[in-house]
């Protein structure tokens, strides 16, 4: 976590990703219908998704059938 840190401290944005870092993981850790692992999951589809919305890059595999 540092190491996030550090590079997210030089940054001019900083207090507002900070804050909304802050934000997910308060909601998260507040949802009491998910255990500790789905709550890790939660956060890895939220990164993916919004890879996706911000990149159009889901991450999955093409096949050609």
């Amino acid at each position: 976590m540092n190491y996030m840190l550090d590079r997210i401290n030089v940054l001019e944005n900083k207090d507002a990703i900070l804050n909304g870092a802050d934000e997910i993981v308060t909601s998260l850790l507040d949802n009491e219908k998910l255990d500790k692992s789905e709550k890790l999951m939660t956060i890895e589809l939220a990164m993916a998704k919004l890879n996706y919305e911000l990149y159009n890059i889901s991450g999955d595999s093409e096949e050609n059938a």
